[in-house]
């Protein structure tokens, strides 16, 4: 892997703001120098960063998410460390910086056709160093907790999930965009079509999919396709919260009791800063609730954060406060996650 680097661990000691009589995550943590640390590693999560934006420039959509996992260190390194988070179950892991592809992606225009295609030949390269890093990670005994790029990676880690078990596996996918679109090259829109195509992906469920934002083809593959489940977000305003919490946990029942990929893009969350903005979707208490009902119910064999783009706030409270959103969704999942003892 090429473009595999690793946070350093005074770089991540400096980004801790100390006070007296408290300790932060960053003065503890654990910071992976080599990927050979998984093996004396007892942390049962990683967090790995993915920095790009090619998959979303590939799809035609506003290109913000690759600084994502840098920026989300400083607000992740200083939270408390007390009875609710033991610092010992994660620890931070390495990214991939794809800044020379990323430089080439930025001079392209994808409404040339030959240098939409290069686009999308990047993003199938970074698939591949995706699947790698998350293999790694797997192959440990260790659950990858992933964010920065496009959902366009979500294809990596469906791979190398499936490669680890043998056989496809289920993904629950809370999203407004099923990004099941046509087979037309690597983009942010067809990772799960893809990953489908490939015998990676078994059984998919979207939850909170947007009615007037998916194409009609995709709408036909799902009611085609038995493994296929989509629950609409407009359909969801009819119900109650206590309806929508049980038909959430239905989701994940649908999926089957093996091995399922959680991924939650933040265009999900209404107003989130992220490559594609929500005028109507969830609250971040519902995301995060979400996200903790999955992690306890599921056990998922990895989380993914797509396409969080903290540089589109407004203002720099909003960037802020978007970040700190991040961390309560990271550790959402991992107080959550039912570890065997």
């Amino acid at each position: 892997m090429k473009h595999l680097k690793y946070i350093e661990p005074q770089h991540a000691r400096d980004l801790v703001s100390i006070r007296p009589g408290e300790q932060k995550l960053g003065e503890v943590i654990k910071v992976l120098t080599s990927l050979e640390d998984l093996k004396s590693q007892a942390a049962p999560f990683v967090l790995i960063g993915i920095g790009e934006e090619i998959g979303v420039k590939a799809n035609l959509g506003r290109p913000a998410c690759k600084d994502t996992f840098v920026q989300i260190l400083k607000p992740l390194l200083n939270i408390q460390v007390n009875r609710f988070l033991d610092p010992e179950m994660l620890a931070i892991g390495p990214y991939l910086d794809f800044s020379d592809w990323q430089a080439e992606a930025d001079s392209l225009n994808p409404q040339e056709e030959s240098e939409l295609n290069r686009l999308r030949e990047l993003c199938s390269l970074i698939d591949l160093e995706v699947s790698e890093l998350a293999l790694q990670i797997l192959k440990a005994g260790k659950v990858p907790i992933v964010i920065g790029g496009g959902h366009n990676n979500s294809y990596g880690l469906i791979k190398a999930s499936a490669q680890l078990n043998g056989e496809a596996i289920n993904v629950l996918n809370i999203d407004p965009h099923a990004d099941y679109r046509a087979l037309e090259g690597r983009h942010s829109g067809n990772g799960f079509s893809y990953a489908k195509k490939d015998q990676y992906l078994n059984r998919y469920a979207v939850f909170g999919l947007h009615e007037s934002y998916n194409n009609q083809q995709i709408l036909e593959d799902f009611r085609a396709s038995a493994d296929l489940y989509y629950l609409s977000y407009d359909e969801l305003l009819s119900y109650s919260t206590d309806e929508r919490d049980r038909l959430f946990k239905d989701a994940l029942r649908w999926l089957g009791p093996g091995p399922i990929g959680l991924e939650l893009d933040t265009d999900s969350i209404q107003g989130f800063p992220a490559s594609a903005l929500n005028a109507s979707g969830f609250t971040m208490r519902q995301a995060r609730l979400m996200v903790k009902t999955a992690a306890n119910l599921a056990a998922p064999a990895y989380f993914h954060i797509a396409e969080a783009a903290p540089n589109l706030a407004a203002h720099t409270n909003d960037k802020e406060m978007s970040l700190k959103a991040l961390v309560y969704l990271i550790s959402d999942f991992i107080k959550s996650y039912p570890l065997s003892e």
